[in-house]
């Protein structure tokens, strides 16, 4: 990712942040209690014409080394 590239991410997870506030505050609040084996975690899309996905995963100790990543990474957008 080049600098532009860079800055342009910043500013769209900044936009992000102020049209959406909870979602930064609810992954503010699980880094909080901190990720561990074992957990959950779940997502839903529900499109609007009434169609939804969902998907769960349970935490294994390999998963812990992506979900250190991606907190790394998103360390760089505060």
């Amino acid at each position: 990712m080049n600098l532009e590239q860079m800055f342009r991410a910043r500013q769209a997870w900044s936009t992000f942040k102020r049209n959406h506030p909870k979602v930064p505050a609810f992954i503010d609040a699980v880094e909080k209690k901190d990720f561990c084996e074992g957990m959950e975690i779940a997502i839903a899309v529900r499109y609007p014409d009434g169609e939804e996905h969902k998907a769960g995963i349970r935490v294994t100790a390999e998963d812990m080394e992506l979900l250190e990543m991606v907190r790394a990474m998103k360390g760089g957008f505060r």
